[in-house]
C-alpha cells in the first residue's frame, strides 16, 4: 500500500462524502436560514454528516488499506481485529463531532446573529463533511502506535476539558474527577465524560495491538549486552510483550469501567475499576527492568522515578493535605501520560534503528519489520 494510493482513496472518499453532505443539507435547510450553531444549524447537521462520513471512511481504511499496510493485523484473531477497528472508528467519529461542534460554536460567538441562506449553509456542511471523511481515512490508513498515542491523548484531554466546561456543578473539582460523570453535574457533562472514558479505553486497546507488535519485533532480535552476560539472572531475561499487553488491557478495562459505572451508580464498583487501572500501571512501571530488557538505562530510571513521583503526589494529598483528591488525580494522570509518551517514543526510536541497519551490516541488510512471522508472540512466554 503506497502513500499515493492512500491519498487517492482519501480524495475519492472526501468527494463522495462532500456530495452526501451537500444533498443532506439541501433537503434539511429547504426554506430555512440556518445559523452556524444551535438548533437546526450548520454545526448540528455537519456534526451528523461529518461523524457518519468519518466513521465510514475510517472503517473502510481499516478494512482495505491498513490491513494491507500492516500485514500482521490479518494474522491476529478476528475478534481482536474487530475490537481494534471499533476503537479506531469511534475515536475518529467522536473527535470529528467534537471538533465540528466546538468550531461552529466559536464561529457563532464571533459572528453573533449570522444566518446563512440555503446554498451557503449547504456548501458549508458539504465542505466540513468532505474534510472529515478525508482526514479520518488518512489518519486510519497511517495508524501506528506513535501517532495513535497522540490521538488518544488529545481526545481524552479535549473530552475531559469539554465535560468540565459543561458541568453545571461548579464545585465539582472540590471532590474528584469522577463527579463529572454523574447526573448531578448535568447531562452534558455526564454524557461527555463517560463517553470519553469508554471510547478512550477502546482506543487504548487498539493502541495496545500496535505497541505489542512493535515489542514482539524487538523481542525477536533482543540480545543481552556483552558487559552484562556474566550475570546469570540478567542473561535469562527476555522481553515480555504479552505481559505488557495484558497490563495495558487491564488499564483499558479500568478506564472503560470508570465510564460505564458512574460513582453515583455504584461507588464500590467504580472504585474497583479505578484500582484495576492503577495496579496495572504500577506493575508496568515497576517491572520495566524485567519486562523490557534492552531499553536504555535512563528509561528504566524514569519508570522508577514515575512511581516515586506518584507516591509523593499521594502524600501531598493524603498525609500533608497540600491539595485535594482532584489535584492528586491531575498529578497522577500527568505523570502517567508523560511516561507513556516517553515509552512510545523510545520504542519507536528502537524500531527505526532496526529498520535502518548501520552501514557496517552491509548494503544488503534487510529490515526485520517488513513481515514478521505469524508466530510473533511466542517469544513473550
Amino acid at each position: 500500500m503506497t502513500e499515493l494510493e492512500i491519498e487517492r482513496n482519501a480524495l475519492w472518499s472526501g468527494l463522495f462524502c462532500a456530495l452526501f453532505g451537500l444533498a443532506t443539507a439541501l433537503i434539511i435547510f429547504a426554506g430555512e436560514r440556518p445559523a452556524l450553531f444551535g438548533g437546526l444549524s450548520v454545526g448540528s447537521v455537519a456534526s451528523v454528516t461529518g461523524g457518519v462520513s468519518a466513521g465510514l471512511s475510517s472503517a473502510y481504511a481499516f478494512r482495505s488499506l491498513l490491513r494491507q499496510r500492516e500485514p500482521w493485523l490479518r494474522r491476529i484473531p478476528a475478534w481482536r481485529q474487530y475490537v481494534a477497528a471499533i476503537g479506531l472508528v469511534l475515536v475518529h467519529v467522536a473527535s470529528t463531532v467534537m471538533m465540528i461542534l466546538v468550531a461552529t460554536h466559536l464561529f457563532q460567538q464571533a459572528f453573533i446573529g449570522l444566518h446563512l441562506d440555503v446554498l451557503a449553509g449547504s456548501l458549508a456542511v458539504s465542505g466540513i463533511t468532505g474534510l472529515s471523511a478525508y482526514l479520518a481515512l488518512v489518519a486510519t490508513a497511517r495508524t501506528s502506535a506513535e501517532n495513535l498515542s497522540v490521538v488518544l491523548g488529545i481526545y481524552m484531554a479535549a473530552g475531559v476539558l469539554i465535560s468540565m466546561l459543561l458541568a453545571e456543578d461548579q464545585g465539582w473539582w472540590q471532590g474528584m474527577f469522577s463527579r463529572l460523570g454523574t447526573a448531578q453535574s448535568g447531562m452534558g457533562s455526564f454524557w461527555t465524560f463517560n463517553t470519553t472514558m469508554i471510547i478512550s479505553g477502546l482506543v487504548l486497546i487498539s493502541f495496545t495491538e500496535f505497541l505489542t507488535r512493535d515489542l514482539v519485533v524487538l523481542s525477536q532480535t533482543y540480545r543481552c549486552r556483552p558487559n552484562l552476560e556474566r550475570y546469570p539472572v540478567i542473561r535469562r531475561l527476555r522481553p515480555r510483550p504479552r505481559v505488557v499487553r495484558w497490563c495495558l488491557i487491564a488499564v483499558s478495562a479500568g478506564i472503560i469501567g470508570v465510564g460505564s459505572v458512574p460513582m453515583n451508580l455504584s461507588l464500590d464498583v467504580h472504585s474497583a475499576f479505578v484500582q484495576l487501572a492503577s495496579v496495572a500501571m504500577i506493575i508496568l512501571l515497576m517491572g520495566t527492568l524485567v519486562l523490557l530488557p534492552g531499553y536504555p538505562a535512563v528509561f528504566h530510571m524514569m519508570s522508577l522515578s514515575a512511581v516515586g513521583a506518584i507516591w509523593v503526589a499521594y502524600l501531598l494529598w493524603d498525609a500533608w493535605s497540600y491539595y485535594n483528591l482532584t489535584g492528586f488525580e491531575l498529578s497522577a494522570v500527568a505523570i502517567l501520560f508523560t511516561w507513556i509518551s516517553v515509552f512510545i517514543r523510545t520504542t519507536a526510536a528502537m524500531i527505526r534503528d532496526r529498520q535502518e541497519p548501520r552501514s557496517t551490516h552491509g548494503p544488503g541488510a534487510r529490515s526485520i519489520l517488513r513481515d514478521p512471522a505469524p508466530s510473533a508472540e511466542k517469544p513473550s512466554r
